[in-house]
């Protein structure tokens, strides 16, 4: 049986939970960074979802502590970038609460 090794630059999330990494994540598509620029920046594939999960999970976080449905805001969180000032104005208000339950990020060596 033949082992293949796979090399990968990709940073392996072992954190299950919320991290400070996403809210940095969400912080660099607030700047305008892309999807692409974001993933050199941390390693990930071209192919890879992480930016969107990851940033996603920070939206759905802004949206629960402001009571506001995720249906109902649902074009924000597809379309981050075109309502990047929205954004901006609920992570300012809320950047303290998301810190204090952010952990730190753990990685698989």
């Amino acid at each position: 049986m033949k082992i293949h090794a796979i090399t990968s630059t990709r940073p392996n999330l072992k954190t299950k939970g919320f991290s400070t990494l996403h809210i940095e994540i969400f912080m660099l598509i607030l700047v305008g960074k892309t999807n692409k620029e974001i993933n050199d920046i941390f390693g990930y594939t071209q192919r890879s979802h992480a930016v969107v999960d990851h940033s996603r999970k920070v939206m759905f976080k802004l949206l629960a502590l402001e009571n506001l449905s995720k249906r109902e805001y649902s074009e924000q969180v597809v379309y981050p970038r075109s309502y990047q000032f929205w954004w901006k104005k609920l992570f300012d208000k809320h950047q303290k609460a998301l810190m204090a339950m952010a952990i730190s990020p753990e990685f698989y060596e």
